[in-house]
């Protein structure tokens, strides 16, 4: 199961999350209150955000809006994970749709 999770997520190129995040940046920082700066793909949602579960929800939400679409939260969205993780999962979707 690990294992597929990595392949999947090594089909979304670093280019394609970090432009994912670009379009998402201002929505964690007021969301998660921090400045944009910390806001790289390696950062992880608790440990350098300082984000819990309702803050991520929030973000989740506010996404679905801003991007119009539906964001699976089983896909990049635990506290655990990185942003990249988090982008890698929308940017799949965008895929899907034909949006990325």
């Amino acid at each position: 199961m690990q294992e597929n999770k990595i392949i999947e997520q090594a089909a979304i190129s670093e280019q394609e999350a970090q432009q994912v995040l670009d379009q998402i940046k201002d929505i964690i920082a007021e969301t998660v209150h921090c400045e944009e700066k910390k806001l790289i793909l390696s950062a992880r949602w608790k440990n350098d955000l300082d984000a819990d579960s309702l803050d991520m929800a929030f973000v989740l939400i506010a996404v679905d809006k801003k991007l119009d679409m539906y964001v699976n939260d089983q896909d990049g969205w635990n506290a655990d994970s990185s942003l990249r993780d988090t982008c890698c999962g929308i940017a799949r979707t965008l895929k899907q749709m034909g949006r990325l």
